[in-house]
């Protein structure tokens, strides 16, 4: 582009004009959510974000930001624990509960050979990042016992349709989504159970002479509002910036540093600025060649009004657009920023803004900074051990809801395969704790 060095896919440097132009990925737009539903093979499917590809979206942003990634990998960990363990509730003569572990051999065979501590995990990553997972039972060729338990990756998974007469989803499709729709067509077809009185309808079901061996549970941390599929409360750093904004600071730094760079103001443009203007000048879709004319006269007209009149006091008029944030105030998406910036920047400036998006992003995500590592800036290590030990005790215990929700298919093939009924399982906790209380520092809490 004339007169702009890219230092990065979305970011490039201004020369005559000593700007810094930042392509704002704008990621609170992919939340829009496409109101008609996808047709497959004439079959309607409930799409997952705008373009139906919004699980793709939001791992390639968590693989992007080096703060999100490791607190998902944190939450995960402590989620996990010591992984599920099959054990006995027992009561003893006086009427005292304990814990024993179970000796059942077909119970312990089925988690053998499910691979249970790898399945766990694989549906505490997709709780985690999604709030929503998607297991699938497996049953025997006479239906009469559950002999599999599967992970369905929730990036490939989507929920059929409801139609008017529906007052549950009763399909999933699983597919590699390209552009909304399956890849050269191929998906998997798997009926859904019902979320209530899930026994009843599976036992019904074979009872009735069904040939499906194969059926997916709906099990998902709810928020409000969402029929299909859940939003997990900390995809809010992608509404409001603080992501944009923290993987936009190292490769401006990055950039300053290595080129030396002399700034005086950063622009940023988002991409819903670009596709404003493809409608505004018709431009097909696909149509690099007009996109990139298009981009390189609006970013001329923005420089030529910083190095005018304008950059001395002038104004600019900058478009924006709400977007609906469920029931809550819009977020406001605006279309261009101009930032001026002190002079004599040399890479140590911005530090106190990385601090603080580093720590808003882990407040929203549950993580506190001192537990996963040094915090950024002045105050980092200002923790002493009783308090980080009580900070992740309370961080374990917040972790039960997700634990209850992902054991629901444990506890139906408990009772399909007529397990016994004592038989419990649990997610045993590491209960730190002091010197005094205890020799190792640390004791197991193994109550379900």
């Amino acid at each position: 582009m004339n007169g702009l060095e890219f230092i990065t896919e979305r970011l490039a440097y201004a020369p005559d004009t000593a700007a810094v132009v930042a392509l704002s990925e704008g990621s609170a737009d992919i939340f829009n959510t496409a109101d008609t539903p996808v047709v497959v093979e004439g079959k309607k499917v409930a799409p997952w974000g705008r373009d139906n590809d919004l699980p793709a979206r939001v791992l390639e942003k968590i693989g992007a930001n080096d703060i999100v990634s490791p607190n998902l990998l944190y939450n995960i960990q402590v989620g996990y624990a010591q992984g599920i363990k099959p054990m006995m509730r027992v009561v003893d003569e006086e009427g005292a509960v304990r814990y024993i572990e179970c000796t059942t051999a077909e119970v312990l065979d089925f988690f053998e050979d499910n691979d249970i501590d790898g399945y766990f995990l694989e549906q505490l990553s997709d709780m985690m990042a999604f709030f929503n997972v998607f297991p699938e039972i497996i049953l025997s060729a006479d239906g009469k016992k559950i002999t599999g338990l599967r992970h369905l990756e929730a990036v490939y998974s989507r929920w059929g349709s409801m139609g008017p007469n529906d007052r549950e989803i009763t399909r999933h499709y699983y597919a590699e989504w390209e552009n909304g729709s399956p890849k050269n067509g191929k998906f998997t077809l798997t009926p859904v159970l019902s979320r209530y009185h899930t026994l009843q309808h599976l036992t019904d079901l074979m009872a009735a002479g069904d040939r499906s061996r194969r059926f997916v549970l709906q099990v998902t941390m709810p928020t409000p509002g969402r029929t299909y599929y859940s939003h997990p409360y900390w995809w809010s750093i992608f509404r409001s910036g603080w992501y944009d904004l923290s993987v936009m600071l190292p490769a401006f730094k990055k950039a300053l540093i290595k080129n030396h760079l002399s700034v005086r103001y950063i622009i940023y443009i988002s991409d819903e600025f670009w596709k404003d203007m493809a409608r505004k000048e018709n431009i097909q879709a696909g149509d690099k060649e007009r996109e990139k004319e298009i981009q390189e006269r609006e970013i001329r007209k923005i420089l030529d009004f910083l190095t005018g009149d304008g950059g001395k006091g002038g104004g600019m008029v900058s478009t924006k657009k709400n977007i609906p944030c469920g029931g809550t105030k819009p977020f406001e998406d605006r279309y261009v920023q101009i930032e001026t910036i002190k002079p004599a920047i040399e890479g140590g400036e911005y530090l106190e803004d990385a601090e603080e998006a580093s720590n808003i992003i882990s407040y929203a995500m549950g993580v506190h900074p001192n537990l996963i590592g040094a915090t950024p800036g002045k105050s980092k290590g200002s923790l002493g051990g009783s308090d980080k030990r009580e900070l992740f005790n309370i961080k374990q215990s917040m972790m039960r809801p997700f634990r209850d929700r992902l054991l629901k298919p444990l506890n139906l093939i408990k009772r399909y395969n007529r397990w016994p009924v004592n038989l419990v399982f649990a997610v045993p906790e590491h209960i730190f704790t002091t010197l005094d209380a205890d020799k190792s520092g640390k004791k197991t809490n193994i109550e379900p």
